[in-house]
């Protein structure tokens, strides 16, 4: 709440983001909030669930331990982006470290859930960069 910023979270609220609660933190700042966080499942999950609060889903893919997540847990979180900026920090942030990378990005690549595909190919866009 320290880092909430008005004109950014009125701004992103008038271009449509589907979420209930904006607080319209920029990424450096949800970074920095991550950075003194330690990667725990459960907290990731929990502020994942939290689908109403941008924050939150963004906080999460920081959060997220890698050596724990399934290619099924991965590709359940790639399903349930809401947005394109989601879907790039969740590539970012964890997907593109999985040892499994690659398959999951051709398979998401696919989907028939554009959101889905999009962040299968944003994957892919982090694994050839």
């Amino acid at each position: 709440m320290a880092f909430r910023n008005g004109i950014v979270a009125d701004t992103l609220r008038k271009a449509g983001m589907p979420y209930n609660i904006i607080f319209g933190l920029q990424l450096p700042q949800i970074s920095e909030i991550a950075r003194e966080c330690e990667k725990d499942l459960l907290l990731a999950e929990t502020l994942w669930q939290d689908s109403g609060v941008r924050e939150s889903r963004l906080l999460a893919c920081y959060l997220f331990p890698a050596a724990e997540i399934s290619e099924k847990m991965a590709a359940q979180l790639a399903s349930a982006v809401r947005t394109h900026e989601e879907a790039d920090i969740l590539s970012f942030r964890l997907l593109r470290h999985l040892p499994y990378a690659p398959t999951l990005a051709d398979t998401l690549s696919s989907d028939e859930n554009t959101l889905a595909s999009y962040c299968g190919k944003a994957l892919r866009r982090n694994l050839d960069a």
